[in-house]
């Protein structure tokens, strides 16, 4: 496996598993977040703790299931099923993801691009509208 396919594969299990301490260890601490592209980036490791807790507020709970990975040199492109407990209402995002990782495999960029839903509203943090 390689260092790019280790850190996918290594965010979607923490993630799933909700292992916080171990998930941000993922990453660098020059991380950029565009998420969704089209948005300001978030950067830095401030960035990765607002985006596991945005993701997992009260009655939220997400997980990933990356339905095909294709890498090539530090980069992977992955095409991933996002699916949301939110109170109860069970929600799906499909999106295109582009991991990228430093020579030491951590993440130091994702762009996530991704349709906004219309039928259930996404933490602000992760919409055109985002205020911090």
């Amino acid at each position: 496996m390689t260092p790019v396919q280790q850190a996918v594969h290594s965010h979607v299990t923490l993630w799933n598993a909700m292992d916080r301490e171990n998930w941000v260890q993922l990453f660098s601490p020059h991380m950029i977040f565009e998420d969704p592209v089209g948005t300001p980036e978030k950067i830095g490791l401030d960035a990765v703790y607002k985006s596991w807790d945005r993701s997992f507020k009260p009655g939220r709970r997400w997980t990933l299931h990356p339905e095909h990975v294709v890498a090539a040199g530090n980069e992977a492109a992955v095409v991933m099923r996002n699916e949301g407990d939110l109170a109860g209402e069970k929600v799906t995002i499909r999106s295109i993801e582009i991991f990228i990782v430093d020579e030491s495999g951590l993440l130091v960029r994702i762009r996530s691009f991704f349709d906004q839903p219309s039928d259930f509203a996404l933490s602000d943090y992760f919409t055109p509208d985002r205020t911090e």
